[in-house]
């Protein structure tokens, strides 16, 4: 498992260094070369470009691309344009070397998962599996807390699809809500995995070596996203990272 760095509520860093661009070179020179590039952290399509770009020239990688684009919600139901941009999202990660596409898949309203969420999901996931296979890209899903009392429907949808192109996002923070059984079968359909600043600042290390040792075992060798909220200066953020190092390797 390796660590990378969501740009996520990184602003105060990024104004202080100049920009996120400039934050994010000084921190591949301190050694955390690997990015997860949140779309809300940017300003718009062109610079995500410039971004790669930049830190492609720097020694850096943008790992994981997260966006806003809502699976169940928007025009989706009825608009093929809606997954014709996620299709060009699928293939802009390809041609720029980014394996990890994180995308919502959130009831509208932030309602409770229905029958019907899961079968628009569903069509919709296996509406985008030829692209993602084409260009060598995972999706991981992003859902809400409903979705994890209905856990047994959402695996059994990721395991009717048959394609580890295709998985979820696990929260290590949900995780603790869910029985180990579960989580062991959960495992091997997790193509992300997020931790946030908050839990690695007063973790339980118990619990993290449990995940990780579950995640290991099902063969998981993908990235751990920290995604932070109130970070003070790159001292904070080093030791952060530190910090899950340390869990994940003992």
């Amino acid at each position: 498992m390796n660590i990378c760095i969501n740009t996520l509520n990184l602003n105060k860093l990024a104004s202080e260094e100049g920009g996120l661009e400039q934050l994010l070179v000084k921190l591949v020179g301190m050694g955390f070369k690997n990015v997860e590039l949140d779309e809300r952290s940017v300003k718009n399509r062109e610079h995500i470009q410039q971004i790669f770009n930049i830190l492609r020239e720097n020694g850096g990688n943008i790992v994981a691309l997260a966006l806003r684009l809502n699976l169940l919600g928007g025009d989706v139901k009825s608009n093929e344009k809606y997954l014709n941009e996620v299709k060009n999202w699928i293939r802009f990660c390809g041609e720029n070397g980014c394996r990890i596409l994180r995308l919502k898949a959130i009831p509208e309203k932030g309602g409770e998962y229905a029958e019907k969420d899961f079968n628009l999901l569903y069509r919709n996931l296996l509406n985008l599996l030829s692209a993602v296979e084409k260009n060598n890209v995972k999706i991981s899903i992003d859902t809400n807390e409903s979705a994890y009392l209905k856990l047994e429907r959402l695996m059994g949808m990721i395991e009717d699809i048959g394609s580890e192109s295709i998985g979820l996002t696990l929260n290590i923070k949900d995780a603790k809500n869910i029985d180990d059984k579960v989580v062991e079968k959960l495992a091997p359909l997790v193509n992300h995995v997020t931790v946030s600043q908050n839990s690695l600042n007063n973790p339980e290390k118990g619990f993290f070596k449990k995940v990780f040792n579950t995640l290991r075992l099902a063969f998981y060798n993908g990235y751990v996203s920290i995604e932070f909220a109130n970070i003070d200066n790159v001292e904070d953020l080093s030791n952060c990272v530190k910090r899950l190092e340390e869990i994940i390797s003992n």
